[in-house]
C-alpha cells in the first residue's frame, strides 16, 4: 500500500513536469531576468568601443581632411637675392631682389581634385556605416547563440530532474517487485548523458562571451548579461521584390562602389587637365641704390616687374596613361558593383527562405511538442500498468527535450535571419548620422 501511494505520488509529478517545461518555451512576451546589460547596452557598448569600427572612423576623418587638401593651390614660391658684386643700372646699382610666384592650374583641375576628395570620404563613410552593421548583426548574432545557450541548459536541467523523478518511480516498482533493477541502471545512465551535455554546454558559453568581448571592446562578463526568458518570433517577410529592390538602392557596399566609380570619373577628369598648360602668376621686386656720380631724375628707384608665365608639360604620355588608368579603376568599380548586386540579391533570396524555414521548423517544433506531450502522458499510464517498457519512456523523453530545444534554435535562427536581412536591405542604417 505504501508504494502504491508513493508511486502514485511520483507519478503526477512526472505529468506535471513536461508541463512545466512546455510553458518554459511558450512565453508570449519577453520578460527580462535581474541583471545588468541588455541587448541594446551591448549595441552601444560596440557602436563606442568596437577597434574595428573606430579604425573605420579615423579612416572616414582622415577622408575628410584630403577634401580640403585637394581644395587649395599649389604652394607659392618666394625667393629673395642678394647682390654680393652689384650689377650697375642706368638708375643705380642692384643691390637685392624680391619675388613672389603663384602657379594656378588649368581650369577646372582644381575642381576635379576636389570632387575626387569628395566621393572618397563619402566611400569612407559608406565602409562605416557597412561595418557598423555588420558588428550589430554578429552582435546579435552571438547574443542569440548565448540565449539558446542559456535556455539549453535550463530545459535540460529541467528534464534531468524528470529523469530522476522518473529514477524514483523505477526504484518504487523495483522495490515493490514489479520491474526489474536494470530499469533504474538505464536511468541513472541518461541522468550521467544529461549531465554531461550540460557540462558542454556550460563550456560553450566562454567562447560566446570572448565573442561579445571582441565586438564591444570591453570586459563583458556572463553573469552581468540580463538575457531573455523568451525571444519574440520576428513576422516572416512576403515581399521579396521589396526587400531586393530595397537592398539593391540602400545597402551601404553599392553606395561605397558608386562613389568609388565616382572618385575614378574625377581622377580621369583631373588627369586630363593636369596635361593642359598651367598659368604662373608673379611679381619681381628690385631694390637699386642711388649713383653717387650723378644727380638725375628718378636716381635709385626701384624697380617692380610683374610677370606672367606657362608651363607645358614635354611628356603628355604621362597624362594619358594616368587618365587611362582612372578609366580601367572606373570600370572595374562597376564590375564589382554589379558582382555585390548578384551576391547581395542572392544572398536576401537565402536570408528570406531561412526566415520561412526557421518559421516552419518553429511550428514544427511546437506540434510535436503538444503530441509528445500527450504520448507521453499515455506512455506513463502503460509503463505503471507494465505494457511499455523503459526504453520507450526514454525515447519519449528525449524527444520532449528534443522539441523544446528546437523550437528555441527556431526562434533564434528567425532572429538571426531577420537581422540579417535587415542588414541587407540597411534597415538599421538611421543610426549613422552621427558619423556624417
Amino acid at each position: 500500500m505504501r508504494h502504491n501511494i508513493v508511486f502514485t505520488a511520483t507519478l503526477i509529478l512526472v505529468v506535471l513536469m513536461p508541463l512545466r517545461i512546455i510553458a518554459q518555451t511558450d512565453a508570449p512576451e519577453p520578460e527580462m531576468r535581474s541583471a545588468m546589460l541588455q541587448l541594446a547596452d551591448l549595441e552601444r557598448l560596440a557602436l563606442e568601443g568596437n577597434p574595428g569600427l573606430r579604425a573605420q572612423r579615423l579612416r572616414y576623418e582622415t577622408a575628410r581632411t584630403e577634401m580640403t587638401q585637394a581644395a587649395a593651390l599649389p604652394d607659392a614660391k618666394v625667393g629673395f637675392g642678394y647682390f654680393a658684386v652689384p650689377v650697375e643700372t642706368r638708375l643705380g646699382p642692384q643691390q637685392a631682389t624680391l619675388s613672389f610666384a603663384q602657379t594656378i592650374p588649368w581650369f577646372g583641375t582644381i575642381g576635379a581634385e576636389k570632387d575626387a576628395a569628395s566621393a572618397r570620404a563619402r566611400q569612407r563613410f559608406a565602409q562605416l556605416a557597412d561595418a557598423r552593421n555588420r558588428v550589430l548583426v554578429d552582435l546579435r548574432s552571438n547574443w542569440y547563440r548565448l540565449y539558446v545557450l542559456d535556455r539549453s541548459i535550463e530545459l535540460t536541467r529541467a528534464h534531468l530532474d524528470l529523469v530522476r523523478t522518473l529514477r524514483e518511480i523505477a526504484l518504487t516498482r523495483y522495490e515493490a517487485g514489479s520491474r526489474p533493477f536494470s530499469h533504474v541502471l538505464r536511468l541513472d545512465m541518461e541522468v550521467e548523458k544529461l549531465q554531461t551535455t550540460l557540462r558542454n554546454l556550460a563550456d560553450d558559453i566562454p567562447s560566446v562571451i570572448g565573442e561579445l568581448r571582441l565586438l564591444t571592446g570591453q570586459p563583458i562578463e556572463a553573469a552581468k548579461l540580463q538575457l531573455p526568458d523568451s525571444l519574440a518570433l520576428p513576422a516572416q517577410s512576403v515581399d521579396t521584390d521589396g526587400l531586393l529592390r530595397a537592398a539593391e538602392e540602400a545597402h551601404p557596399l553599392l553606395r561605397g562602389l558608386d562613389e568609388e566609380a565616382r572618385y575614378w570619373q574625377h581622377r580621369g577628369d583631373a588627369a586630363r587637365r593636369m596635361g593642359y598648360p598651367s598659368l604662373t602668376l608673379g611679381v619681381t621686386y628690385t631694390a637699386i641704390g642711388p649713383r653717387e656720380d650723378i644727380d638725375m631724375p628718378d636716381n635709385g628707384r626701384d624697380a617692380i616687374i610683374p610677370q606672367l608665365g606657362l608651363s607645358f608639360p614635354l611628356f603628355g604620355s604621362r597624362y594619358d596613361a594616368m587618365e587611362e588608368q582612372a578609366q580601367l579603376q572606373q570600370r572595374a568599380a562597376d564590375a564589382a558593383r554589379e558582382e555585390m548586386r548578384l551576391s547581395l540579391s542572392a544572398a536576401v533570396l537565402q536570408g528570406r527562405s531561412d526566415l520561412a524555414d526557421a518559421h516552419r521548423r518553429f511550428a514544427l517544433a511546437r506540434r510535436l511538442t503538444e503530441l509528445t506531450r500527450r504520448t507521453w502522458k499515455v506512455l506513463l499510464e502503460e509503463y505503471s500498468a507494465g505494457s511499455a517498457g523503459i526504453d520507450e519512456v526514454l525515447a519519449v523523453e528525449r524527444d520532449l527535450l528534443r522539441h523544446a530545444l528546437d523550437s528555441e534554435k527556431a526562434r533564434a535562427d528567425a532572429n538571426r535571419a531577420a537581422d540579417e536581412l535587415d542588414y541587407l536591405t540597411a534597415q538599421r542604417e538611421d543610426h549613422d548620422d552621427e558619423y556624417r
